[in-house]
């Protein structure tokens, strides 16, 4: 072999490694070729029409779970083989994520006797980041006519917002009684009472509002008797809790 053949053969193994590199390149950067994948992305823009923005790709459509997509949300997305990019959802960043619900339902009876102070009931109780909440719960309960169940609610540092007890006017003593209408109050400073029309006798409240949370914390429902009696005020199993983070 001549060395003009040697080289000539050197060109052609050097092209060939060249266009399997420019292939490998190609494939590497285009869907039908390399088919679909997944990533992690920071959402740069939310737009009008439920897509958003994320590290450069526009227009990134959401999947109907993902709940209040805000700008900063790393979220996982993924390109089918048509190009065409989808996203999943925020990954966990180990708080209360923007949108999501958590409830609690008691698993027991809680009773107080001969106490005024309200402390946070042991079953109805959230850890809680900043964000604005959604506030919904149903009590039931009963109390001597005397002493009435007070409640209110501890909340981290800061917190406002306003809530409404949703029972009865804690003047009633029997179950065909006045609702207590326009009673709110700041979330974690004030108290409001509800009406107990004997021990044993079960009626039910609805306590309901919105707390702006600032710091992290616990928040939690809270309660004791409105009057001391020695006989006790029970917060009954089944009582439920629910949290919406809307911010």
């Amino acid at each position: 072999m001549t060395a003009a053949d040697r080289s000539a053969q050197g060109v052609h193994r050097d092209l060939a490694w060249a266009m399997r590199q420019q292939a490998k390149r190609t494939g590497q950067s285009t869907p039908s070729v390399r088919g679909s994948d997944w990533r992690l992305a920071t959402v740069t823009a939310v737009n009008a029409d439920g897509t958003v923005d994320a590290d450069g790709i526009p227009s990134i459509r959401c999947d109907e779970s993902y709940l209040l997509p805000t700008v900063g949300d790393v979220i996982v997305v993924t390109q089918s083989s048509t190009g065409n990019w989808f996203a999943w959802g925020r990954g966990s960043t180990g708080g209360f994520a923007l949108g999501s619900i958590v409830e609690k339902i008691k698993s027991g009876n809680t009773a107080r006797p001969s106490v005024t102070a309200i402390a946070a009931d042991p079953h109805l109780t959230f850890a809680v980041i900043p964000g604005t909440y959604k506030i919904d719960a149903v009590l039931f309960y009963d109390a001597d006519s005397a002493a009435d169940l007070k409640l209110g609610w501890t909340a981290p540092a800061g917190t406002t917002g306003t809530w409404w007890p949703g029972g009865s006017d804690s003047s009633n003593t029997t179950q065909a009684a006045t609702t207590r209408w326009g009673a709110v109050t700041d979330i974690g400073t004030g108290t409001l009472p509800v009406a107990g029309i004997g021990a044993g006798t079960i009626v039910t409240c609805r306590p309901a509002g919105t707390a702006v949370v600032t710091t992290a914390g616990t928040l939690a429902l809270a309660w004791a008797q409105q009057a001391s009696s020695g006989t006790a005020t029970t917060v009954r199993q089944f009582s439920w809790l629910s949290l919406r983070r809307t911010a």
